[in-house]
Order: C-alpha cells, then sequence, then structure tokens
C-alpha cells in the first residue's frame, strides 16, 4: 500500500535550446505564459459538496468545513489527494464512498501536521466505504463529539474500511479513539489495515468502541499506538461482539492506565481472538502488557500472546468479575481462565526486532492450533476454518501461517516469503 507522487515529466529538446539574446528574451517573455500550464490542477472545496471528485482535478485543497449533505452522495477516485489547507473538518450526513486502489490510494493529508485537520465526523444512516485510503494527521479537539476521534468518528454510523492506512492521528487533552471513535455501531468492519503511531490522551490509542455490536477487525496491524489512560491500541467499552481475526499488535503502550494494547470494560463486553499476535505491548504503569478485562467475556483461539509486560501484571489481566476461555493458543494461562491444548513457550518470530512476526521452523506454533472449536457452554463456535485456510496438519498458532513449499523430490521446506506482516512503505 504505497502513495506514489508523481511529477509532471518536463522534457527540453536540444533543438530547440536557445541561446541567442533575440530568442533567448522570446523564451522569457513566453515563460509566464507557458507556466499554468505545466502546473498541477487543482481545485478549492468547501461546503457542501456532491458528485465525484476525479484524479484530473486533484489535489483538493480544503479551504473551510466540507460536509456531505444528508440525502446526497459524493465519490472519490482512485489517487485523489484531499489535502486541508487549515484547521477544517470533513462531515459526512450523507454518503461517502471513497475507494482507491493498491496502486492509487487516496490521500487525506494538511500541510500543517503540527496543528492538524479535525478529521471525518460521519453520522448518516448510510454505511460509508473507505478503501485504498490514507489518512494522517488529524486531530480532534473541542468539546463532545469533536474531541473525539483524531481521523474519523462514527456517531451512530457505520463503515467499511478496507486496506487503509491510519497514521499520526491524535486527539487534544482528554480526547478517546486516537485514530477513531465509534459510538453505537452495529455493523462496522476494519479488514487488511494499519493503525500506526496514532495517540490519544484518554482511551484507545488507535480506536475507541462504546455501545458497539459485531464489530469485525480482520488482518489488521496495530503498531506504535498510544494512549494514557487505557487501551494503548484500542479500548471496547459496553461492546458486545467484538471480533479480532488476524491481527498483530505490536509496540503499543498506556502509560497510566491498563492494557498496554486492549482494554476491554463494562458491563457484558464480549471479545473474540482468533488466529491473532500480540507482543512488545506493554501497560508502562499498569496491569495486563497485552490486554486488560474488566466485567468482561474474551475468548482466545489460535492466538499469540508473548512478551507484554505490565508493571502488577503481565500480557492478560482480569477482574474478579470476568471470564476468559482459551483454546489452542500460545500465551500464560490468566488466573481463572479455563481452557485446553495450551502453551506458553518462546514462539520464535523470524525477526521480531523487525517486525517480521512470521514462524521459524523450530517454532511449536506450527500445526499445533485447531480449526473447530466451541465454546465452553457449546453455545458459541469460536472457530471454524476450512482446510485451504491453512497449511499443515492443522492451523498453525499466531497471525501469520507458516508456508510450506514442495520440491520436485518431495522434500518440505518452510517458505515464508509470501506471509506476514507488511510496513506500508514510508512508514518507519
Amino acid at each position: 500500500m504505497t502513495l506514489w507522487y508523481k511529477p509532471w515529466p518536463m522534457r527540453i529538446s536540444s533543438s530547440k535550446c536557445y541561446v541567442g539574446k533575440t530568442k533567448m528574451k522570446r523564451l522569457i517573455f513566453l515563460l509566464p505564459l507557458l507556466l499554468p500550464c505545466l502546473a498541477f490542477a487543482q481545485t478549492n472545496v468547501s461546503g457542501n459538496q456532491s458528485g465525484i471528485w476525479t484524479s484530473d482535478n486533484s489535489p483538493y485543497q480544503v479551504t473551510g468545513d466540507v460536509t456531505v449533505p444528508s440525502g446526497q452522495r459524493l465519490d472519490i477516485e482512485p489517487g485523489v489527494e484531499i489535502n486541508f489547507q487549515g484547521y477544517y473538518r470533513f462531515y459526512v450526513d450523507g454518503n461517502l464512498q471513497a475507494i482507491g486502489t493498491e496502486d492509487a490510494m487516496i490521500l487525506f493529508t494538511t500541510d500543517t501536521p503540527a496543528t492538524g485537520w479535525g478529521g471525518l465526523r460521519v453520522e448518516t444512516n448510510d454505511t460509508i466505504n473507505l478503501k485504498f485510503c490514507r489518512i494522517e494527521h488529524g486531530f480532534s479537539t473541542g468539546d463532545y463529539p469533536d474531541i473525539h476521534g483524531g481521523a474519523m468518528a462514527l456517531l451512530t454510523s457505520d463503515a467499511t474500511v478496507e486496506n487503509c492506512i491510519f497514521a499520526d492521528n491524535e486527539t487534544d487533552t482528554n480526547g478517546m479513539g486516537g485514530a477513531v471513535y465509534a459510538i453505537n455501531t452495529t455493523a462496522t468492519s476494519f479488514t487488511d489495515c494499519t493503525f500506526i503511531r496514532n495517540s490519544c490522551y484518554g482511551e484507545g490509542g488507535a480506536i475507541k468502541f462504546t455501545a458497539g455490536n459485531d464489530i469485525q477487525i480482520t488482518d489488521c496491524q496495530f503498531i506504535q499506538n498510544h494512549s494514557d489512560y487505557g487501551g494503548g491500541a484500542v479500548t471496547c467499552y459496553s461492546t458486545y461482539g467484538t471480533t479480532l481475526r488476524g491481527c498483530t499488535f505490536v509496540d503499543n503502550y498506556t502509560m497510566y492506565s491498563n492494557g498496554g494494547a486492549i482494554q476491554v470494560l463494562g458491563g457484558g463486553d464480549v471479545l473474540y481472538f482468533v488466529n491473532s499476535t500480540l507482543t512488545g505491548n506493554t501497560a508502562v504503569t499498569g496491569e495486563g502488557g497485552a490486554v486488560s478485562l474488566s466485567y468482561a467475556t474474551a475468548y482466545f483461539v489460535n492466538t499469540i500472546v508473548y512478551d507484554n509486560p505490565g508493571v502488577y501484571g503481565d500480557d492478560v489481566w482480569e477482574t474478579a468479575l470476568s471470564t476468559i476461555e482459551v483454546y489452542y493458543s500460545n500465551m500464560p494461562m490468566p488466573g481463572g481462565a479455563t481452557g485446553h491444548d495450551n502453551i506458553d513457550e518462546d514462539p520464535k518470530f523470524v525477526d521480531a526486532d523487525n517486525y517480521d512476526f512470521n514462524l521459524l521452523e523450530t517454532s511449536p506454533c506450527i500445526d499445533t492450533g485447531v480449526a473447530y472449536q466451541e465454546s465452553a457452554d457449546g453455545l458459541e463456535v469460536l472457530v471454524d476454518l476450512d482446510p485451504s485456510e491453512y497449511e499443515g496438519a492443522a492451523p498453525d498458532i499466531g497471525a501469520f501461517e507458516y508456508s510450506y513449499e514442495i520440491f520436485a523430490d518431495g522434500f518440505e521446506t518452510g517458505n515464508t516469503s509470501n506471509w506476514g506482516m507488511t510496513i506500508p512503505e514510508g512508514i518507519e
């Protein structure tokens, strides 16, 4: 997922180079007329917007608050750059479809990252779609709800977000959800997204979910996000049915509270971890270096939780009123947890220092997961994998499946070149 900047090519034929005094004067006289033709097209926008923002008219320079009105739709084409010229917000009261491609991502940014821009503020009955977008340098400030969600706030609204990058977004003091704040969502999903270096004062360095249902987070990466007061990457408050599948949480931290990667609190929260990897996260002065659970239920299946320090409790911490079931995972067993077929060993990553969390061929996590598992009461199917979804005799534990390559002589060898976490280009 790379955003390429391609300056307009300017070619000068050697046969057209003038050195004579008279012809040089003519060339100088013509330059002011030629320069506007060589410059990029750009479009200034503010106020109500609908229709199509095209790549031919990009970049779009936002010179005031933008609103997609209720009952109207705005489509943004691949390769469009939206550049906020000051602290302006992008309100979505109607339908937003920002659909980029891998080779032509849509960029939401600003030339003044120190002060940022006001983020997407979504309050609509339509489900917005964001695909192959990079949203960066958003900053939320003001009263509720503007204080929350540096890049995007979903206010009783849903979004389908795929292959997007949320980078360097933050909130002001008392803000929650450094990149995304979502309240009262019912069908929101994030797939193949990267959240990196987002931060907030309150809870949820990357995302804060409040009172949501059926939230799906699949194959996403959470890297170097932080919060001051809980959930270095994600906080779930009074949410039911949040599923984290194939996700990686690494180097996230919270400073003054619990849950270096994930904090779950409030009555009735239910969280599912399936084939995910949580490592190197920290609760600097609190409990649960990876996960903190309060009045919540969590299921861990085929998941690695390894080396996540907390001052008063490493890896997973829970209150007495929380319930944890752990199956076929590599993690320390929290006190009071139930489950079976778990291990607690070094998972043997290829190169954790350089964010390569593929498994070495000697890893105890290879072929030690499970394809089908129900909850202890038999009321929920926690994982149900088709054999086409994994290699070997059984699924692996963790976010990345170890790949086998069959050679002509019949011998097998590990090949992880096509499996694993990829840091988007341009992100250090």
